[in-house]
């Protein structure tokens, strides 16, 4: 079972920017009956590894950070968000799993959001890697994917509930990424590798959630009957708006495939 603490990382002594503590004043909200633990230079040795040291050193807090939350959830269970990660509803409702974590989108099970009981071998698996291996700037979620599909039988290509081994609860982007009126966490993608949250456009986060909206029209069992009805029995919106938004180029190649392969 997972224990009732949030934790987030915060090195390099820099203020929070607005982001930062709108989403830490989200966990407040919906969470107040959480630990929320800051890890930083006051309660965490910056020097305790090598690729820590390196990191710090660089001041990559990002990459600190990568191995903190694997310590701070293997010691003490709980959860890790990033602090750009706006929390919406109660996160009771996963508390029963050994370890969960969620998809920021098909083909990448990341690890901005997960939690985990206590001593989990996820969390010691990912804390294994920083210690054995030489520093790297590769973004954790990629470690954290690969160990999940490699040595916990996660399917990456399927944006959907997956129960892998371990005890691991694998949720869909729905859930703890997508920026969604109703969900549980949204992820405002503001960390280093992308746009930043305060410039005129985040295109990262846009391309997310686009993803979801195409996803849902996808996964739509009667998709195909409901837009022909928006298009073409109530008229609602023009076939050619639609098509307007597929490169010109898509389109034929599809025709031509679809006319010489039948």
């Amino acid at each position: 079972m997972i224990p009732k603490k949030i934790h987030y990382c915060w090195f390099g002594n820099n203020p929070k920017p607005k982001i930062v503590e709108t989403c830490i004043a989200s966990w407040e909200k919906y969470l107040p009956d959480y630990e929320i633990i800051e890890w930083n230079e006051s309660n965490f040795d910056v020097n305790q590894n090598d690729f820590v040291k390196t990191a710090y050193q660089n001041k990559k807090w990002a990459f600190v950070s990568d191995f903190a939350r694997a310590k701070a959830l293997y010691e003490n269970g709980g959860f890790y968000l990033d602090t750009d990660m706006e929390v919406k509803n109660t996160l009771n409702d996963f508390l029963h799993h050994r370890a969960v974590c969620g998809f920021e989108i098909k083909g990448i099970p990341y690890s901005a959001f997960w939690g985990i009981e206590k001593g989990h071998i996820l969390a010691q698996k990912i804390m294994n890697y920083y210690l054995t291996n030489q520093y790297a700037e590769e973004p954790n979620t990629a470690i954290f994917s690969r160990l999940l599909v490699d040595e916990f039988g996660a399917d990456a290509q399927k944006d959907e509930y997956q129960n892998l081994k371990e005890g691991i609860a694998l949720y869909p982007s729905t859930y703890f990424s997508l920026d969604l009126p109703i969900n549980y966490v949204t992820h405002h993608f503001s960390g280093s590798w992308h746009d930043s949250w305060t410039s005129e456009k985040n295109t990262y986060k846009e391309m997310v959630n686009m993803y979801g909206v195409l996803n849902a029209v996808l996964n739509e069992k009667t998709a195909k009957e409901k837009v022909k009805n928006v298009v073409y029995n109530h008229k609602i919106i023009e076939i050619k708006q639609v098509l307007d938004q597929i490169p010109t180029r898509y389109i034929f190649n599809y025709l031509i495939d679809k006319i010489f392969k039948r």
